[in-house]
């Protein structure tokens, strides 16, 4: 059997949706394909279970899910910690190899979920190059691209895991940046032994978010059209301008989120005349009847919170700085980008699967 260990050197660069598109192809060529998390740091019941949200997820994808209770054994709770600084943290690497033995029973391929970058699980005896060594697998790392970026990281990694490591995938990367990737970066990473099979654009759909999903997140009090919770929010904009300026501001972007003043209803308007899917309105100052009447006659939720519109942007941009695979339709999507975008054929014979 092989383990395909998917994994990442900085949170949130796409290793889920990554796991999901390598078992939509394995699946594909007849492999009778396992998913596998060691470490969640997302808890979650299913059925009765604590498991990690992610992990319970992808697993539910498979052609023949796993266990649940097998498929994440270690998730990273309140209780969890407590019990680690106190002392009670118990053999957790003993854990993961029995649960690991029950979910890769029957299987040709597993693909194993690493940690979020190769510090975390350290302190339980779970970092990355624990694990793989664990399950006895190979690294495919998922790196987050940005412009001026040396690979550091990626070189760290290569030196921990040593031959362990297969090479990489870069996600998110903007198409912008893509030929300084592809003419500079890959070729320096070739020569110092890390090979690339491939990049995956960045999607405003996949990393978008439902209404419900900020609400929740910046707990606020929904005002209006209730009923429209469920839209996704691709993005967002912050208004702070005279209202003829925040017309042509908010044209340039569709299925976003408005941020603004609850006292500021010539920008409320403005954004109500554009795509938006959202306002929120800070300073818990609520809007004017006026608003209020237009908001609810065309569906836009308006969303009334309790704190400055800094904060509100500051939690809006972690809310929306991870892909999110939850949602109709968005495993289809990337498995879509990866087999545009990634050599699978070369990827699948570095891995002898």
């Amino acid at each position: 059997m092989t383990a395909i260990v998917v994994s990442s050197t900085v949170p949130y660069s796409g290793k889920s949706g990554v796991c999901i598109a390598l078992i939509g192809e394995l699946e594909k060529r007849g492999r009778r394909v396992g998913y596998f998390k060691p470490y969640g740091t997302m808890p979650f019941t299913s059925d009765g279970i604590e498991t990690d949200q992610d992990a319970a997820y992808v697993n539910k994808l498979l052609a023949s899910p796993g266990p649940v209770d097998a498929v994440c054994p270690v998730v990273r709770t309140r209780s969890f910690v407590e019990d680690v600084l106190a002392g009670r943290a118990g053999d957790h690497r003993e854990r993961v190899r029995e649960a690991y033995a029950r979910a890769s029973a029957g299987r040709d391929v597993m693909v194993v979920e690493g940690p979020s970058d190769i510090s975390q699980g350290c302190t339980v005896g779970l970092s990355l190059c624990d694990v793989a060594k664990i399950v006895e697998g190979k690294v495919l790392l998922v790196e987050r691209w940005g412009a001026l970026q040396l690979p550091d990281a990626l070189l760290s990694a290569r030196d921990c895991l040593k031959e362990q490591l297969v090479g990489v995938i870069f996600n998110l990367v903007r198409e912008s940046e893509r030929p300084a990737l592809m003419d500079h970066t890959v070729p320096f990473l070739g020569s110092k032994g890390v090979r690339c099979f491939g990049t995956l654009p960045a999607d405003p759909v996949l990393s978008s978010v439902t209404v419900s999903e900020i609400v929740a997140a910046l707990g606020g009090t929904v005002l209006t059209a209730e009923e429209h919770l469920e839209q996704d929010v691709e993005t967002f904009m912050v208004g702070a301008m005279g209202q003829e300026k925040a017309l042509r501001f908010f044209r340039r972007k569709s299925h976003k989120a408005v941020i603004t003043g609850g006292d500021r209803a010539d920008v409320q308007l403005a954004a109500l005349e554009t795509s938006t899917n959202a306002i929120i309105l800070t300073g818990n100052l609520p809007p004017s009847t006026l608003v209020l009447a237009r908001a609810d006659e065309i569906g836009v939720p308006m969303i009334m919170v309790d704190m400055d519109t800094l904060t509100a942007v500051e939690r809006m941009e972690a809310l929306m700085g991870r892909v999110r695979l939850h949602g109709p339709g968005k495993a289809d999507r990337i498995r879509a980008m990866f087999s545009e975008g990634v050599s699978i054929d070369e990827l699948f014979a570095a891995f002898d699967v």
